[in-house]
């Protein structure tokens, strides 16, 4: 079988690891590069060995697959030009700015009969590998992710550059319609939402607390599910599972919960992430993190972005 041939279109901080990933991983030929800027560009593709150019259509020829990993604004022209090209299509979170917009997307890769998967790279996190089989059903579930300014994913505000990580989470582990949403969000440092708070209600009865800072001086990336019985503390940055159980045991008439720290394999997420793409592109199998799945969780987020515009129209913080 030949191998894949694959192209990244963007090569900023994160595609350039989508470039250096496509290298090592088995069964496909990282064969070129396209970036607006041709001085990213050049500089990418010389430590790669690779053929580079600045208009993303010239490599549609030469490739089988593509990784895009352009501002999330340009997400719908590329990958529907590559989609209806016929071309395995992997897309950096969110998968597009309107639920319609992924709707089309979908829909053009049907047509064309290839994969369109979505990069939700917290899916091949090692500690949310190691929790998974642990995850039944989830009643409460609380997110808090927190990081730095950053000038990058700026184009969009907190709920698509941040918190669009967990909204899938919470959507593929909580098998339930959200029936309502009740969301927050402050500009601070932009003209966008850069804090928010959400709850989500679930027909299940689950109920979601989540909070995305991009403005915070400390990273945080907790994920906690509780469940019948115990609860799960997972560490999306540093990688660790603590499983807190109910056990038969009682104190005082009481059951008592103990905590137990998991281990958890070393893994590299964007590398797995990738790799799953393509092993289901050579063995024509479904992609793990399907254009559904994407427009499920820009769908809510857009939801979200809605409530959060009903409560602040314009509001200036002073620093």
């Amino acid at each position: 079988m030949n191998p894949l041939r694959v192209g990244v279109i963007g090569v900023g901080r994160l595609g350039a690891f989508h470039a250096q990933k496509y290298v090592h991983i088995a069964g496909c030929t990282l064969v070129a590069i396209a970036d607006i800027s041709e001085r990213r560009a050049k500089k990418v593709a010389g430590s790669l060995h690779v053929e580079y150019t600045s208009n993303f259509r010239e490599i549609l020829k030469k490739v089988d697959a593509v990784s895009i990993a352009t501002p999330t604004s340009t997400h719908f022209e590329i990958a529907k030009e590559c989609l209806g090209a016929g071309i395995h299509t992997l897309v950096e979170k969110p998968v597009c700015t309107t639920p319609d917009q992924a709707r089309e997307l979908i829909e053009t890769a049907k047509y064309s009969g290839v994969k369109l998967q979505v990069g939700h790279v917290e899916r091949f996190n090692p500690a949310i590998m190691k929790a998974d089989s642990l995850i039944k059903r989830p009643l409460f579930v609380e997110v808090h992710r927190l990081g730095y300014f950053s000038r990058r994913g700026t184009d969009v505000d907190v709920v698509l550059d941040l918190m669009i990580h967990d909204l899938d989470l919470v959507l593929h582990y909580v098998s339930s319609p959200v029936i309502h949403v009740s969301a927050a969000g402050v500009p601070v440092l932009t003209e966008q939402g850069d804090i928010a708070n959400v709850r989500l209600e679930f027909e299940s009865g689950c109920v979601a607390n989540l909070t995305a800072s991009r403005v915070s001086r400390k990273k945080m990336r907790k994920f906690r599910l509780f469940q019948k019985d115990g609860y799960l503390s997972v560490d999306l940055l540093n990688h660790e599972v603590t499983w807190v159980k109910k056990v038969t045991k009682q104190v005082l008439g009481y059951p008592i919960i103990l905590p137990r720290k998991l281990k958890v394999p070393p893994r590299d997420a964007l590398e797995e992430e990738i790799s799953s793409f393509v092993k289901a592109v050579l063995k024509d199998k479904p992609v793990q993190v399907t254009g559904e799945d994407g427009l499920r969780a820009l769908a809510l987020a857009t939801k979200i972005k809605e409530e959060m515009g009903k409560r602040f129209k314009t509001i200036s913080l002073p620093l």
